[in-house]
């Protein structure tokens, strides 16, 4: 592997952080490594210039976030908008905040598949639940930790060593179907269903109109008008409502009332293991 292109949104910092271990680790191996955060507004452009001139053995990473089962839109609509490859490895990998981690990789290596690219791996990595900063004790607090880095850094080295092949054997797409069969068919037949947010109300006494939601959200779905006013690409990270310095913003449903919800979920999927390296 000559180049790594790793591709990311992470709006509350556990992707983030699994795209730099990759990168990391696949310094150390003297890899190029070109990377892109969805939700900084870098160069779009110019990243898919380089990654159309990958050969086969270099490798696309892919990482998203799990909310409500699946992988978010600005991903997909990354991955949709991908010119065919030829043959250029690709790993997907997602965070999730300890409830369930849904069908996320197999959606996304479902479309990584479709335009050419040959699955070399895959990870799910244990993630503090972005919608529980206010909690004393979040579900997946201090995750990732130095045991899923130590995961992440196996899958690099187990993808080099794979992609030093000419022909490698690649991973099965149906091994990323790993849930239980009622609960991945319930998960993709929503797959085309509208995303239904959580409306939030801004106290308009509060807000001074800074502007900070707007530059927070990782997708662009806050704008000012004067107040903010949320769009349907919002989905629910809630980076407006943690970051805004006068909490003039909130959800409808309190946090309280997340927080519980979250808890009765973790007990019905108790989903194992947390963190899971695919080679």
């Amino acid at each position: 592997m000559k180049n790594a292109f790793i591709v990311f949104c992470s709006p509350a910092g556990s992707t983030g952080h699994v795209a730099r271990v990759i990168a990391h680790s696949l310094e150390e191996k003297s890899i190029a490594v070109h990377l892109l955060d969805l939700g900084a507004g870098e160069n779009l452009s110019r990243f898919l210039g380089l990654l159309k001139a990958a050969e086969a053995d270099d490798c696309l990473f892919v990482g998203s976030p799990v909310y409500r089962d699946m992988a978010i839109s600005t991903v997909m609509a990354f991955l949709g908008g991908l010119p065919a490859t030829k043959g250029c490895m690709t790993v997907p990998f997602i965070t999730w905040g300890g409830v369930n981690s849904g069908i996320a990789l197999w959606q996304m290596g479902q479309v990584l598949q479709n335009k050419g690219y040959a699955l070399a791996g895959a990870a799910k990595v244990l993630g503090v639940h972005s919608l529980m900063w206010q909690s004393d004790r979040p579900v997946g607090q201090g995750h990732p930790d130095t045991a899923d880095d130590r995961q992440v850094r196996m899958l690099v080295d187990k993808v080099v060593e794979r992609t030093k092949n000419m022909k490698p054997d690649t991973l099965p797409l149906t091994v990323l179907d790993y849930q239980l069969e009622e609960i991945s068919t319930d998960i993709k037949n929503k797959l085309d269903q509208p995303w239904t947010i959580i409306p939030k109300t801004v106290d308009e006494e509060k807000c001074t109109k800074c502007g900070t939601c707007a530059e927070v959200c990782p997708v662009e779905a806050v704008s000012l008008d004067p107040v903010p006013v949320f769009d349907e690409n919002c989905f629910d990270c809630f980076n407006c409502i943690r970051e805004c310095p006068e909490e003039a913003i909130a959800p409808t449903l309190t946090l309280d009332k997340i927080e519980a919800m979250i808890r009765k979920r973790v007990e019905t999927f108790n989903e194992r293991p947390p963190t899971q390296i695919f080679t």
